[in-house]
C-alpha cells in the first residue's frame, strides 16, 4: 500500500505560508510541516503550534538562505578566497 503525506516546508518564511498551512491543517488537507527558525515569521507559526498541539510541526535545519532579503546570511566556505 502506498500513501501520500502532504508536508509543508519553510513555515516561518512568510505570513502567507503560515496562514496557508493553518487553513489546510485544520481540516486535515495537510498533515505536517517544518519551521525555519531564522525566518521572519517564525514567532507567528511557533505561537500557533504552541496554541494547537494537534499541529504536527518539526524544525527545518536551516544553514543557508538563497533569498537576499532574509535576515540570515550564507555560511562561510572552506576556501578563504570565496568566503
Amino acid at each position: 500500500m502506498r500513501a501520500v503525506i502532504p508536508h509543508v516546508d519553510d513555515l516561518g518564511g512568510s505570513h502567507g505560508a503560515n496562514q496557508a498551512f493553518l487553513e489546510l491543517a485544520r481540516p486535515g488537507r495537510v498533515t505536517c510541516g517544518s519551521i525555519i527558525v531564522p525566518g521572519p515569521w517564525f514567532r507567528e507559526i511557533a505561537d500557533a503550534a504552541c496554541a494547537d498541539p494537534s499541529l504536527d510541526v518539526g524544525v527545518h535545519l536551516t544553514l543557508t538562505s538563497e533569498w537576499e532579503t532574509c535576515r540570515w546570511a550564507p555560511i562561510s566556505t572552506v576556501s578563504r578566497a570565496s568566503g
